[in-house]
């Protein structure tokens, strides 16, 4: 089964326009991860390979300027984060 590797990691904020930021993380194996913010944002990539690793970068776009949102990270259909168990957002 696909998992997490590390991440998510918040890597870019469009600070014009406030609605779109770009979101990395490193999966187990090639694979499609998904961003869903509580406010409708979402975005998708699949990853990508450098040494054996694979990477994602995720743009989520449709945020709304000023604001913070929960979110979740979805591998699959299945979430990996946040992990069940946790008291974060």
């Amino acid at each position: 089964m696909t998992g997490l590797r590390l991440g998510p990691l918040l890597r870019y904020v469009d600070w014009e326009s406030g609605s779109t930021a770009t979101v990395w993380a490193e999966a187990s194996r090639p694979c499609t991860v998904e961003v869903r913010c509580a406010d409708g944002a979402s975005g998708a990539s699949p990853t990508f390979a450098v040494a054996g690793h694979h990477y994602a970068l995720v743009v989520v776009e449709g945020l709304t300027p000023g604001t913070t949102t929960a979110y979740e990270v979805l591998i699959g259909d299945r979430r990996v984060w946040p992990p069940e168990d946790t008291l974060l957002p």
